[in-house]
């Protein structure tokens, strides 16, 4: 026993260091490969796709509300008085008659019963629609939720490249910032320039350090939320393959809306609790209005002479078992003010504020997607302004180069006066 726990532990150990190696190992990602895995792994998605299992059983089973409720029961008896209910009318025809004394088995009694039962009411066919209408909309909460993850997914991962650019630029001009102070302060020793200066060129490498380590710290944090996401272990070393290369399109606001308002999952969803409402409203109505059948069957055999064999079919008697059909109608649900007409006018109201809420969704989904045609032509003309400044700062280099090196050439063959600052002792 001993040797198996110890084998046991060794497998554990053995499995999380590969566990632990694995993860420690650098892992390469693409924008579409870290969709993948959020589609397979994200915590999130995997509930709402719960959701839409227990919606789509539902549907798939919505029939078993026409299956009969059966109901079986037993019953063993002790009777603490038995006598022979014919015993006062044999006495008087039978002179000197006496009633045997009961034995035992005369004090039990057996019986069992079976029943079937089943409600009807036309309000069962809306809540079948209802049903199906409900699974149509957990799906379209998951594809929403799909979409969403998706979105969340590639936002994430260019965010992080853009994060690292902008931090290998921050540590590119430290790296310049610091070349500077140390030949600054080459020249401070030489005498060449005053204290001050060198001063000045050591604040500006010291004020960048804490920006970069801040910058850093929130880097690793969005890299371990990333890993999240995308279902992976949030120690993990994760490398992104990718880079930012946008393409510049043009979009009308008008066609947009016109094109794919509808297609909106927010918009969907709303049209399709409308729609629910509505069944559900229907529903309710048929309940209230029209009348319910009960079907019912029984069967209560009892067995008194318990000291004959049990399989015997002449020693069960069935006197109160029925066949009925019961046709009900609810004439307090018919008025106004009944729980039933009260619960009416909510769902009404219900309704209507969904409603209100779609046509609320129509407007802000056409702010929105006129904003954020606003905003990528914005960054449109933007990223045109900076590319122009790109190129004219190239020219500038270019130019400043070509001035350092005409002065250079004529210093060498002339010479001048240069100051010398002193350096304390």
């Amino acid at each position: 026993m001993k040797r198996k726990l110890a084998t046991l532990a060794l497998s554990l150990c053995a499995a999380a260091a590969l566990w632990a190696e694995e993860t420690a190992a650098p892992i390469t990602v693409t924008v579409d490969r870290a969709v993948e895995l959020a589609m397979e792994n994200n915590i999130q998605l995997q509930s709402s796709a719960i959701d839409l299992r227990i919606k789509e059983r539902s549907k798939k089973y919505a029939l078993n509300v026409f299956i009969p409720t059966v109901q079986a029961t037993g019953s063993l008896v002790r009777q603490n008085n038995v006598s022979n209910p014919y015993a006062p009318i044999l006495s008087q025809i039978i002179p000197g008659y006496v009633e045997e004394t009961p034995s035992e088995s005369d004090h039990w009694m057996a019986s069992a019963g079976l029943s079937f039962g089943l409600n009807l009411n036309m309000a069962l066919l809306e809540g079948l629609r209802a049903t199906r209408q409900n699974y149509d909309a957990g799906k379209l909460t998951y594809e929403q939720a799909r979409a969403q993850t998706e979105q969340n997914v590639r936002k994430a991962f260019y965010g992080i490249l853009l994060q690292e650019g902008s931090l290998a630029l921050a540590k590119g001009k430290l790296a310049a910032s610091e070349d500077r102070m140390n030949q600054t302060r080459i020249n401070y020793s030489n005498g060449l320039v005053p204290e001050l200066v060198y001063l000045q060129t050591q604040l500006a490498v010291e004020t960048q350090k804490p920006a970069i380590r801040e910058a850093e710290i929130a880097l690793d944090e969005q890299r371990k939320l990333f890993a999240f996401l995308i279902g992976l272990p949030t120690d993990a070393t994760i490398v992104l393959d990718g880079k930012i290369d946008p393409e510049m399109k043009t979009f009308d606001a008008s066609s947009l809306v016109e094109e794919h308002l509808a297609d909106r999952f927010d918009i969907a969803l709303l049209a399709k609790n409308i729609e629910m409402m509505e069944t559900q409203i229907k529903a309710t109505k048929l309940q209230t209005y029209t009348p319910s059948i009960a079907l019912s069957q029984s069967f209560s055999p009892v067995k008194s002479d318990i000291s004959s064999p049990w399989l015997d079919s002449d020693s069960w008697t069935d006197n109160s078992g029925a066949f009925s059909i019961t046709l009900a109608f609810n004439l307090t649900n018919i008025l106004p003010f009944s729980p039933a007409g009260v619960a009416l006018a909510e769902q009404k109201d219900a309704a209507r504020k969904i409603e209100l809420a779609l046509a609320q969704a129509k407007i802000n989904a056409r702010v929105e997607i006129e904003a954020l045609v606003q905003r990528l032509e914005k960054a449109r003309t933007s990223v045109a302004a900076m590319e122009l400044n790109v190129s004219i700062a190239e020219k500038a280099y270019r130019l400043t180069e070509q001035d350092t090196a005409r002065a250079r050439s004529s210093t060498s063959t002339s010479r001048t006066p240069r100051t010398t600052y002193c350096r304390p002792a």
